[in-house]
């Protein structure tokens, strides 16, 4: 495959499940979220952990059911609403005085900024699998449900931040990735055909919303949730670039 046959195709990869192990993340995020908080706004730090598990169940279980009940709000307006609460949730929890809600965003962004970089969670071959593909002159981007700012944050710390031109991330389209409005409006915003664009995500139903309009996709089968239902998967990220090549043959003829 040439350079020039490469760079006419774009991927796009989620986060959670395919770049990183959420599990591992989670215990990690759990440890830090203390030790940044106890020596900066005071309280013992196993109460802001218990604080941040607490929260994120329980806005976790709300935001389930508002999908299936189809009752989300705008992904920007959802966001702003959840750091507030976050934040409030976190310092009431451990018995801290609550910041005033002008500070709530520059404290969590804080958090995230000290935490994301330092969060060494990706599965085995990922690193060299995205080089890999960066190299043969395929256009890079995430497609992931985080904030983008939280994107960044993970490639920083894996080394990877500079392989990638955009971090969707649902704050930059402002929609929830819960159907293919998600992966239609990142495609619009960069003027790409639906079948220039390989997506590559673990869970089936979101890979049925991007092929629904037309993409190509991987699925991630990394951590055993998912069983393959898809033509081109892969078990382990360093298949990914030969299964990718593999793709492009089919789509070719």
């Amino acid at each position: 495959m040439t350079r020039n046959n490469s760079s006419e195709f774009s991927i796009f990869f989620d986060d959670g499940g395919v770049m990183n192990d959420n599990i591992l993340r989670g215990i990690q995020w759990q440890k830090m979220i203390g030790d940044f908080f106890s020596p900066k706004y005071g309280g013992e730090s196993h109460k802001w952990s218990e604080a941040n598990f607490e929260f994120i169940n329980e806005i976790m279980a709300e935001y389930t059911e508002a999908a299936e009940n189809e009752e989300l709000i705008e992904y920007n307006d959802y966001y702003s609403d959840f750091i507030l609460r976050w934040v409030t949730s976190m310092f009431e929890y451990v018995g801290v005085k609550v910041p005033p809600e002008e500070m709530h965003n520059k404290i969590y962004f804080e958090v995230i900024e000290a935490i994301t970089p330092n969060i060494k969670a990706s599965f085995p071959g990922v690193v060299e699998a995205i080089k890999n593909l960066h190299s043969q002159g395929f256009r890079l981007f995430t497609s992931s449900g985080e904030h983008s700012v939280e994107l960044k944050g993970y490639l920083r710390g894996m080394r990877l931040k500079d392989c990638f031109e955009n971090f969707y991330g649902s704050d930059l389209v402002n929609t929830h990735k819960s159907d293919e409005v998600f992966y239609d409006r990142i495609f619009k915003e960069i003027n790409l055909d639906p079948k220039r664009a390989i997506v590559i995500d673990d869970k089936p139903i979101f890979l049925e919303f991007a092929e629904k309009i037309g993409a190509n996709v991987v699925q991630a089968c990394l951590t055993g949730e998912f069983e393959p239902s898809y033509r081109y998967y892969v078990e382990n990220m360093n298949e990914l670039p030969e299964v990718i090549i593999k793709l492009l043959k089919k789509v070719k003829k």
